[in-house]
């Protein structure tokens, strides 16, 4: 008898033998050997954090969870998607879209942080997504923040790597969902900044229509969860969003987002400037 490394996995091996009319064929000698593989992969689709107290959204889990990891559809893409899929942040600090913007212009002087839509980056020669993170850490990815605004629109998001693509069933719930937030509701999309409620535990009342009707109602919004750079993306140029034709970027004024949403309160009065006042939008009656 031996041992062997399979996958990180020390399993012990035995060799087919015969003892007095007992067999141990090399077929069950290869199931059993392949068991810790088939455990160790179902096991890393699983969505987990490496904190031991995620601040999730709620802490039930959806169906996304047990078949879509925080990598996501990994490739280019994979640490970018992690950072996407983190609950770890804590310590919220204030934001504000200027603040956000000023970001923008910090990363558009460092050269060796590459982003920009791979056919439309006209802001840099190198096009994301950034795998090295570090530099982006320095900045405040990974930071817990909390911004006010109003919501400019909402769109429910379709297949993305980030959440496995194809993957996993074309359904709402199993896609982010896209929210533009604005200082004030007369501005246009390109001055404002995204936030994302991602699939992973989110509350099954988080609607695009439900956030839509927020921003109806012209009231203020407060976001809460982590400050992370979407390096896929290119914001947009003189008012306006890249395009090509028939593609266009997102509209938005920095690629510094909120994502993923730890919280998002509503401001029912219209005024909760004492920090007083402000409305889970679960509990929100419209």
């Amino acid at each position: 008898m031996g041992q062997t490394a399979v996958n990180g996995v020390v399993v012990s091996t035995m060799a087919a033998f015969e003892n007095k009319g007992s067999r141990v064929s090399r077929r069950s000698f290869c199931i059993c050997l392949l068991l810790p593989i088939f455990f160790a992969s179902v096991s890393g689709n699983a969505f987990g954090q490496s904190c031991p107290h995620p601040n999730y959204p709620t802490a039930t889990p959806t169906a996304i969870d047990s078949s879509c990891g925080p990598q996501g559809s990994g490739g280019d893409e994979a640490t970018q998607n992690e950072a996407k899929n983190s609950f770890c942040a804590s310590g919220a600090k204030l934001m504000t879209i200027a603040g956000m913007v000023s970001l923008q212009a910090q990363v558009e002087k460092d050269t060796s942080i590459p982003f920009g839509n791979s056919e439309l980056h006209p802001l840099t020669n190198t096009p994301g997504p950034a795998k090295d993170r570090k530099p982006l850490q320095a900045l405040g990815e990974g930071d817990e923040v909390v911004l006010t605004g109003f919501v400019k629109i909402s769109r429910q998001e379709g297949a993305e790597s980030v959440n496995c693509g194809d993957n996993v069933p074309n359904n709402p719930a199993d896609h982010d969902i896209h929210i533009s937030i604005v200082a004030s509701p007369t501005d246009q999309e390109c001055t404002g900044v995204v936030v994302e409620m991602i699939p992973h535990h989110r509350p099954a009342s988080w609607t695009p229509d439900l956030v839509n009707a927020a921003g109806t109602a012209k009231l203020p919004v407060r976001v809460t969860g982590q400050l992370m750079f979407d390096s896929s993306h290119t914001p947009c140029v003189n008012g306006k969003p890249v395009t090509t034709t028939g593609a266009s970027d997102p509209a938005r004024s920095s690629l510094w987002e909120v994502h993923a949403i730890y919280k998002f309160e509503v401001c029912p009065q219209g005024n909760c400037s004492s920090g007083s006042g402000w409305v889970p939008i679960e509990d929100w009656k419209q």
